[in-house]
């Protein structure tokens, strides 16, 4: 059996889409990978020589989310390993599932409440099909 992977990020949303993944895996009995993506790209820095401090500062939070999150699946009986990258978060992603031996994609699904907001919900049901389709993983949105 494959492994799950939970693609997380931080936040309430985040949390819950990890909850779902942890009881996922115990129902399963699968290995649980908990992966933040980091993307620097969002900020263009004045000064070049910012770019390796900032990719540096987002590796690092980024490990420090998994850590909380590895934290919340020991308090349930699940172990887990953790994977942050750093680029594109689609590309990383896909490439991610594609050389990995996932079975199933647990991502949160932005909130259709929310005003503002990455991405817009419908946008995120397409990223689910297309990774259902070209990877040929479960993918299961969280909400």
């Amino acid at each position: 059996m494959g492994s799950i992977v939970c693609a997380t990020r931080g936040g309430e949303a985040s949390r819950r889409t990890q909850q779902r993944a942890i009881i996922l895996a115990k129902e399963r009995d699968a290995d649980l990978v908990f992966l933040c993506v980091v993307d620097p790209g969002f900020v263009e820095p004045s000064d070049e020589r910012l770019q390796g401090a900032l990719e540096d500062e987002l590796k690092r939070l980024g490990r420090s989310l998994l850590c909380i999150a590895q934290v919340r699946a020991e308090e349930l009986g699940v172990e887990t390993r953790t994977e942050v990258r750093c680029g594109p978060v689609l590309e990383n992603l896909v490439e991610y599932l594609r050389h990995g031996d996932a079975e199933t994609l647990v991502i949160g699904a932005p909130q259709k409440e929310r005003k503002v907001d990455a991405l817009d919900p419908k946008d995120v049901e397409r990223l689910a099909e297309n990774i259902r389709e070209s990877v040929g993983v479960e993918v299961i949105l969280v909400e």
